[in-house]
């Protein structure tokens, strides 16, 4: 008797319900279903969406406050830093799924992050997001670009401390 099988019979023996009331699948039920494929994905800057540089500090505020990893610089050292070509951002690892698409007048729809109003998607997006918002499962994160980082300057042979204005990228996929 296999594993499967085995599992079953001890349900089955142990249950205080009718076998009428247990569904069983069996184990080729479970690996015939496919799995989900993307229908459509976009990829926008909060900066797109909106001009307004307090309310897109707001959302990063709003994330950085609530997001649990608290790996600023990536989790790395000025050391390792020091090793890596390129800037590295204190908060480029923070991110939310907080992210909501919601219709609103003809042909527009809002883009939440955070529950804070960013702006409203592109015409070019509607059309695609609005069908597949009716049809498919909708899956949403916003990364924090920008705000301090640090890089290795070769000239000066020193880490340098900079920053740059808070930026998000939203990724929007269904499936």
């Amino acid at each position: 008797m296999s594993f499967y099988e085995n599992i079953k019979d001890f349900i089955k023996k142990h249950s205080g319900k009718s076998n009428q009331l247990i569904n069983f699948k069996s184990l080729k039920d479970f690996t015939q279903q496919r799995p989900l494929t993307i229908k459509y994905k976009f990829r926008i800057h909060a900066s797109e969406l909106s001009s307004d540089q307090s309310t897109i500090n707001d959302i990063v505020n709003k994330i950085i406050r609530n997001d649990s990893s608290k790996r600023a610089f990536a989790g790395k050292t000025d050391s390792e830093i020091g090793h890596i070509n390129g800037p590295i951002y204190q908060f480029e690892s923070y991110r939310t799924q907080q992210v909501n698409l919601v219709p609103s007048g003809d042909k527009e729809l809002d883009v939440y992050v955070e529950q804070i109003h960013l702006g409203s998607l592109p015409t070019e997006f509607y059309e695609d997001a609005i069908y597949h918002l009716q049809s498919t499962i909708f899956m949403a994160f916003a990364y924090v670009t920008g705000g301090p980082y640090k890089y290795f300057d070769e000239e000066k042979g020193r880490l340098v401390v900079d920053k740059e204005p808070f930026d998000l990228i939203i990724y929007v996929q269904f499936s």
